[in-house]
C-alpha cells in the first residue's frame, strides 16, 4: 500500500480529484492530508471519497493550520464513516476515540519526543513513522501487532529552482519494491511537493518541471526540466515553455520507457506543449502529482513489470 503525504493545497486536492474522477487513482493508494485550511474544494474532496468508497486519512492535529474540521452535518458524517481515517501526530495533545468500524492512523515525525510505544497496539491501524526517525523505527518493528509505514522526504527541494538543473535526474525511491520484504505496512512520501511546506509561492526566475518515472529496474526516478532564461522573474509563460520543450525531447528519447510510464497527465503535457499553451504553476504541479500517482498505482496493480 502507498500513503501518499499532501498538504491540503489547491492544486494538491484537485490532482487527487481528477485521478479518482478518471478512475486513474488504484485502491491500494491511501492518501494523507495534511490540512492547510478549509476549502470548499478541501470538502468536495472528501465527499468524492465517501461516494466512491475510498480511503483517505486526515490529520487532525495539523502542524501547518488550526484546522477543527468542518461544521456541515454532511462532513461531521464522512467523518464517521469506515473510510474516513482520522489521524495524529504522535504524541497527541488531544484525547480521542475511534469509532466501532474505523480505523486510525498514528504518525510520528523526524523531531518526535513519542516514546510509549507500546500503547500503540490496539491504539492504531496504522503508524507512519519518518524515515529520520531510526528510534522509533527500531522499537516499532519490535511490536507484534504493529507494522510501521515509512515516511519518505520524496524531492529533495532546492533553494532556487534553478538549483535543480545541477543534477538534473537523481533517485527518488525504491520502497515500492521492497516494503513488504522489510516488514512494513507499507510506504509514505511527500511525491514531488518535498517535505518543506511553504505557506505561499512567490515570483522565481526559473521555472522547474518535475517527473517522477521508472526506469529499467524498476527503481523510481526523478527528472527535473528547468528553465534557460532565468535572469528575472518576468515571462513565466515563456520559461514554462522552455522547460517544456526539454521534457518533450527528453520523453522521446532512449532514457524514458513510454510504456511503463504513460499516464493521462503526461499526454496533457503533451497536448500543452503541442497547443503551445500556458496552464499556470499550479496545474503544471498537479499534472506532476497526478503522474506520480498514476504510474505507482499501476506498478502497485501489478500492469508494471
Amino acid at each position: 500500500m502507498y500513503f501518499p503525504f499532501l498538504r491540503g493545497k489547491q492544486n494538491e486536492l484537485l490532482a487527487l480529484r481528477e485521478l479518482l474522477d478518471q478512475g486513474k487513482l488504484s485502491e491500494k493508494i491511501v492518501p494523507i492530508i495534511e490540512p492547510v485550511k478549509k476549502s470548499a474544494t478541501f470538502r468536495i474532496l472528501l465527499e468524492q471519497f465517501d461516494v466512491a468508497g475510498r480511503q483517505i486519512a486526515v490529520v487532525q492535529n495539523s502542524t501547518l493550520s488550526n484546522y477543527m474540521g468542518f461544521d456541515s452535518e454532511e462532513i461531521s458524517r464522512i467523518k464517521k464513516t469506515s473510510n474516513f481515517i482520522p489521524a495524529y501526530f504522535l504524541p497527541a495533545s488531544e484525547s480521542h476515540r475511534r469509532e466501532s468500524d474505523q480505523k486510525s492512523m498514528g504518525i510520528i515525525a523526524s523531531d518526535s519526543s513519542f516514546s510509549d510505544f507500546d500503547s500503540l497496539n490496539g491504539s492504531y491501524d496504522y503508524v507512519v513513522v519518518h524515515e529520520d526517525n531510526r528510534r522509533a523505527i527500531r522499537s516499532l518493528k519490535n511490536l507484534d501487532d504493529i507494522l510501521p509505514i515509512e515516511l519518505d522526504q520524496g524531492l529533495h527541494k532546492k533553494k532556487r529552482n534553478v538549483d535543480y538543473a545541477e543534477e538534473p535526474d537523481e533517485f527518488f525511491s525504491e520502497e515500492h519494491k521492497f516494503y513488504v520484504e522489510e516488514k512494513y505496512a507499507g510506504f509514505s512520501d511527500y511525491s514531488i511537493i518535498g517535505e518543506e511546506y511553504v505557506e505561499a509561492g512567490f515570483a522565481a526566475k526559473a521555472v522547474a518541471i518535475h517527473l517522477v518515472y521508472f526506469d529499467e529496474e524498476n527503481n523510481l526516478r526523478i527528472h527535473h526540466f528547468v528553465s534557460d532564461s532565468n535572469d528575472d522573474i518576468f515571462n513565466p509563460g515563456n520559461k514554462f515553455s522552455e522547460a517544456l520543450e526539454k521534457m518533450m525531447k527528453w520523453i522521446t528519447s532512449e532514457s524514458f520507457d513510454d510504456g511503463k510510464n504513460s499516464s493521462a497527465a503526461l499526454n496533457e503535457f503533451k497536448r500543452i506543449a503541442k497547443a503551445g499553451s500556458y496552464p499556470g504553476l499550479g496545474a503544471v504541479k498537479k499534472l506532476s502529482i497526478e503522474h506520480h500517482l498514476e504510474i505507482m498505482g499501476k506498478y502497485l496493480d501489478g500492469k508494471i513489470k
